[in-house]
């Protein structure tokens, strides 16, 4: 070992354990409390016609200042502007053709707004639609507003690489931050660029902007970097002397230099302080093959759990822990946690997390079993256990394939309904559609009490295809709603989901009379506890009107907020769903409602 400064020995004395890794404060005061995400806003001024407008919108325009250029040499969209006017807040790598919210959603908001907006921004954690718009927002190419306030631009598209980065999307905070132009590159813009690389193990890459960055920050980042750089490089020397040159605020970064001793030989032990991991520490923590215990992983940020599931020197259940928290974020598709299951994940050491390893070895077995029984009712069990930790909708995702290759049959009503709602949140119409069929077959089972059963999930089969829009057999018929048929075992109470049915009914402009409403009310009706703010959603009907699209999108995600929609209360889910629909979004919409119906078990 190369002669490590004895002081930074004793800082570590044999026995101490990681745990605790949290995320950055910041970023969890604003998940944790999404009653508060944004502050009162005065109305905007008025908009200019959005690029998807609605059939309601107000039909006025402007001439186009900016443009987007596309084609098959350019990835995504840029935004065109004239020599010397480039602002890198406008660069996306989404257009209007591959997912983007349009180049003037930010149009008729005032630059301070859209960063008040994305700053308080929180991050879907229950909800695969709000994951999908939560990236449509931050990674459309769209022209900014200008402000007389100084650094707004720059302060934006930073801001938009940390919100992405907080969700775990580190390829996409990666294409985005690689459009910037190099003259526009500040040095926060370096930081970020270099913590995406030692994120994705592109050391090499990474070193190349520390060798090329000085700059002073509050947590000697660019000093640290470089003596990480240099011991890369097997230049010790140098590591050390860089070593020597932190100041005393260094001395608050224990796990710096316990990494640090390991990676010069030594057997430091990890502090257990519940400091923040950075990219840095990650970076460090991979080659000196040091562990994150599974245990840790919950507060250990997205990105870095993103980093961990990629790692391809990891242990491999570390590595499946990983990835199943990225799916259930939406930062890592299905693909890679199957493999990983296939692979030999919690084969052993199930004991580290029962919830996963049994997940695991459901997988397993439902891909081993030859009989479809078999399948349904291991999968049953798998989407069973992966509520239990409140990772159903990602326990569905994982499990998708080996629904779609079942043959729709009779498994049980129970499973035939999860089967149908599962394949329609997954967008699987054609295998939904299937399953719907299964269902209403339930109707000619058994006698008349089984097939009164049969009945009551036929109903709420109906609520789900119809919610979801998907073309199907079920149809909207007022005359035969029974509210007590949404009154079943597992259901909050009968009056909440008829009260949630026939609101969603109301949005998609589905006739539903002043008799029901009644029909709701005599079902019983008590106050629902959800999340929910009066000023957001003010803010978002006034957006919606004005047909403000970045707004409504933002305020929307602020509005259901990180819990996600099953958990919002069904007034705030309404406003969402309207003004969603209103702006032109209404597939989004039914998306979100079908997800709220899902989770709230309708």
């Amino acid at each position: 070992m190369t002669n490590s400064p004895n002081k930074f020995r004793c800082l570590f004395g044999a026995g101490l354990l990681i745990a605790g890794l949290t995320t950055m404060a910041p970023i969890a005061a604003a998940q944790e409390k999404p009653l508060n995400l944004v502050p009162l806003l005065g109305k905007s001024a008025p908009a200019t016609q959005p690029e998807k407008a609605p059939a309601n919108a107000s039909q006025t325009t402007s001439a186009p200042q900016k443009n987007v250029l596309e084609g098959s040499r350019i990835k995504g969209a840029v935004v065109v502007q004239s020599l010397g006017g480039l602002n890198p807040a406008s660069i996306g790598i989404l257009s209007a053709t591959n997912g983007g919210l349009g180049t003037d959603m930010w149009q008729g908001t005032p630059l301070e707004r859209v960063v008040t907006l994305l700053k308080y921004l929180p991050v879907p954690k229950a909800s695969p639609e709000m994951q999908t718009l939560y990236r449509r927002l931050l990674l459309t190419a769209a022209t900014i507003p200008q402000s007389q306030a100084q650094g707004q631009s720059s302060d934006l598209i930073e801001l938009r690489l940390e919100k992405l980065m907080a969700a775990g999307r580190v390829t996409d905070a990666s294409d985005l931050v690689n459009r910037v132009p190099a003259s526009s590159m500040t040095p926060e813009l370096n930081r970020i660029a270099t913590e995406i690389m030692l994120l994705k193990g592109e050391n090499d890459q990474a070193c190349k902007i520390v060798g090329r960055t000085k700059a002073a920050t509050a947590d000697n980042f660019w000093t640290k970097a470089d003596v990480f750089c240099n011991m890369v490089a097997g230049n010790m020397a140098r590591a050390e002397i860089g070593l020597s040159l932190l100041d005393e605020t260094a001395g608050e970064d224990a796990l710096f230099f316990a990494l640090y001793d390991r990676l010069a030989g030594g057997s430091a032990a990890l502090p257990e302080n519940g400091q923040p991991l950075t990219p840095l520490h990650f970076a460090m923590m991979s080659l000196s093959k040091t562990s994150l215990p599974i245990a840790s992983m919950k507060n250990a940020g997205n990105a870095i759990l993103w980093a961990l599931a990629m790692d391809k020197t990891a242990g491999i259940n570390s590595r499946f822990a990983a990835a199943y928290e990225s799916l259930a974020v939406g930062s890592i598709p299905a693909i890679l946690p199957r493999r990983l299951i296939s692979e030999g994940a919690f084969l052993e050491g199930a004991e580290e997390s029962p919830i996963l390893g049994q997940i695991a070895a459901l997988y397993r077995e439902t891909l081993g079993a030859d009989a479809d029984a078999e399948k349904a009712r291991l999968l049953g069990e798998l989407w069973a256990v992966g509520g239990q930790d409140g990772s159903y909708l990602a326990a569905a995702d994982l499990s998708m394939p080996l629904l779609s290759g079942m043959t729709a049959a009779e498994y049980g009503d129970v499973f035939e309904l999860d089967a149908l709602r599962l394949s329609l949140v997954g967008k699987e119409e054609a295998t939904a559609s299937l399953w719907e069929r299964a269902v209403r077959r339930g109707a000619l089972r058994g006698d008349f009490s089984a097939r009164e059963i049969a009945r009551k999930f036929i109903a709420r089969a109906d609520a789900y295809v119809l919610i979801s829009g998907t073309t199907g057999i079920a149809r909207w018929n007022a005359a035969n709603f029974d509210a007590t048929d949404f009154g079943h075992s597992g259901a909050t109470a009968t009056g909440d989901n008829t009260g949630l049915y026939l609101a969603i009914l109301d949005v998609f402009d589905e006739p539903v009379s002043s008799d029901l409403w009644a029909a709701a009310l005599g079902a019983g009706q008590t106050p629902r506890s959800g999340f929910s703010n009066f000023v957001i959603k003010k803010n978002l009907q006034i957006a919606a009107d004005a047909g403000l699209v970045g707004e409504t999108v933002a305020l929307s995600l602020a509005a259901i907020g990180v819990e996600g929609p099953g958990k919002t209360s069904t007034e705030t889910l309404i406003a969402v769903l309207d003004a969603l629909k209103t702006i032109g979004l209404e597939t989004e919409a039914r998306q979100l409602a079908l997800e709220a119906a899902v989770l709230r078990n309708l």
